[in-house]
C-alpha cells in the first residue's frame, strides 16, 4: 500500500513539474523583452544603486524578490548571483511568475502583460496603472 502512495506522490510531481516547464518554456519571449528594458541586455547592469537593495543582472533582480524566488523554490541564492547570470535570473523570474502571476490569483487567463506588469510593480502590479507604461516598452520587444 505504501509503495503505491509513493508512486502515485512522483507521478503527480512529474507531472506538475512537467506542466510547469512546459508553461514556463513559453515566457521565452517574454524573458528576452523584460531584459532588454531592464537592463539594454547587459547582463552585469547594477541598478538602483540610491537603494538599500540595488537591482543586479540582465533583469535587475532585487533581493526581495529573490526571497520570494528562494521560499518557493527551497533555494538560497542572493540578488547579487544575478550578476552576470541569465540562467540564475531567469530561474528567479520563473519562480516569482509561479508565485504570483496564476490564473487562481489573478482570476482568469494569465497573459504577457499580467506578467511583465508583476515583474515591474510586484505581487499586484498587473492591476497598478503605474505600470502600464513599462508593458508598452516591453510589448515593443515582443
Amino acid at each position: 500500500m505504501e509503495e503505491h502512495y509513493v508512486e502515485t506522490a512522483i507521478v503527480k510531481q512529474i507531472h506538475l513539474d512537467l506542466n510547469w516547464l512546459i508553461r514556463i518554456n513559453n515566457m521565452d519571449k517574454l524573458i528576452l523583452a523584460i531584459i532588454m528594458v531592464e537592463s539594454g541586455g547587459n547582463d552585469n547592469a547594477v541598478g538602483d544603486k540610491h537603494l538599500k537593495n540595488k537591482a543586479f543582472g540582465p533583469m535587475q533582480i532585487r533581493k526581495p524578490c529573490v526571497q520570494d524566488a528562494n521560499r518557493y523554490l527551497g533555494t538560497s541564492y542572493t540578488a547579487e548571483q544575478c550578476l552576470g547570470n541569465r540562467t540564475i535570473s531567469t530561474i528567479i523570474f520563473k519562480a516569482y511568475m509561479a508565485i504570483y502571476a496564476t490564473n487562481k490569483r489573478i482570476g482568469r487567463l494569465v497573459t504577457d502583460q499580467d506578467r511583465a506588469r508583476i515583474w515591474n510593480g510586484g505581487p499586484n502590479g498587473w492591476k497598478m496603472a503605474s505600470t502600464i507604461p513599462y508593458w508598452q516598452k516591453v510589448k515593443k520587444y515582443l
